[in-house]
């Protein structure tokens, strides 16, 4: 029978084709599984990324408000690394996909983000009335002579006729005198003691903190935060295999928590924060990942859509945002806090905390890049 189906050219070919359709039966059905397995892997990306997000960024809640005057020091260097992080996500993360995605100014719109929070910062503290908490106090003026000593100043007896008051009129002219002698000697010590303030302060800028709190900055930094959230989801939703997904949600969650953190640790040190604003602007900052993705999931074609000028000009726009908080909220602040205390040692742990963040998320970009 086996041979006999052999030499009938007609029934083998017709089995051929038979075991060729059950072959591309069970090749669609197994591609239908990895489909399938695609957008499950997706959805435990979305899982991964909202979730870690939210607990690593309501983390430092805990531990700053315990310790925040225990160990101030310690909360100071845990903000000068998420500074260090937010300045490399910035120049070496975000700039470098603005320049490959969009060749013309990519420059120039990056530093248009800067200006852009820079004149709302600025307008914020005209409007809301923030910088009268600013203490502007000129050391360098001396206080106003009065203008009765110099009326004593060479005073002589009119015509030499003082009819017995001569005696009187010179204890004045000596009382005068040592008054004026006094303020003269406390006018000196002032400006000697401004000077010297002056000459300590001639290699730095001003040290005096900045406000408190900055409702630009921190909208600011969630929103650049945020949107770059999304644009990484975007970027993990568009991928075609498990595999894909699977490998850049690792490097998405490696960027994403260690920025979750030091934006969580950046809201909770603030003066009077309350946990309800933090808790929704870490809601707002997880929710960016998993709205990325979704959209990844649902827009079909969404890599020529990823790649369009008006994504890339909010990335450059938020890179632009996260250079400003960077350089002119969180290191001037924490600079001024410690450059004046008994801590002489404070600057340079501050130091050594930018630059260990600035390399930690410095090696991640190049990991995510590869």
């Amino acid at each position: 029978m086996f041979f006999f189906k052999i030499r009938h050219s007609k029934d083998y070919n017709s089995k051929f084709y038979i075991i060729m359709d059950l072959t591309t039966e069970r090749t669609r059905g197994l591609i239908h599984a990895l489909q399938m397995d695609k957008d499950n892997t997706k959805i435990l990306a979305m899982l991964a990324l909202g979730g870690g997000s939210l607990i690593f960024g309501l983390l430092p809640a805990f531990f700053t408000r315990t310790n925040r005057r225990r160990q101030p020091l310690i909360i100071s260097n845990l903000l000068c690394f998420g500074a260090g992080v937010l300045l490399a996500t910035s120049l070496i993360h975000m700039l470098p996909e603005v320049r490959e995605k969009l060749p013309n100014y990519p420059e120039l719109i990056f530093c248009g983000g800067f200006f852009m929070v820079y004149v709302a910062d600025e307008l914020l503290h005209l409007i809301c009335g923030e910088a009268i908490r600013h203490t502007h106090t000129d050391i360098s003026a001396p206080p106003r002579r009065h203008s009765n000593t110099h009326q004593h100043d060479g005073a002589r007896p009119c015509g030499g006729h003082n009819y017995g008051a001569m005696s009187e009129t010179q204890s004045l002219l000596d009382d005068s005198s040592e008054h004026y002698v006094r303020q003269e000697e406390t006018i000196r010590q002032i400006e000697e003691r401004a000077d010297a303030e002056a000459n300590s302060r001639i290699c730095h800028t001003n040290h005096r903190e900045p406000c408190e709190q900055s409702l630009a900055g921190h909208a600011g930094l969630l929103f650049a935060l945020s949107l770059h959230s999304i644009l990484e989801g975007i970027a993990v939703g568009v991928q075609d295999t498990s595999a894909k997904v699977l490998l850049l949600l690792g490097a998405v969650a490696c960027h994403k928590f260690v920025v979750g953190f030091c934006l969580g640790v950046e809201l909770s040190s603030t003066p009077g924060a309350r946990f309800r604003n933090q808790l929704l602007a870490i809601l707002i900052f997880s929710f960016g990942s998993i709205l990325g993705i979704g959209i990844g999931m649902a827009i079909v074609d969404l890599k020529t859509v990823y790649d369009t000028p008006a994504l890339q000009v909010l990335q450059a726009l938020a890179g632009g945002t996260l250079l400003y908080v960077t350089v002119c909220e969180v290191l001037p602040r924490e600079k001024a806090r410690w450059h004046l205390s008994d801590r002489k040692y404070a600057g340079i742990t501050q130091c050594l905390s930018v630059l260990i963040g600035f390399g930690t998320m410095t090696m991640l970009s190049i990991f995510m890049s590869k």
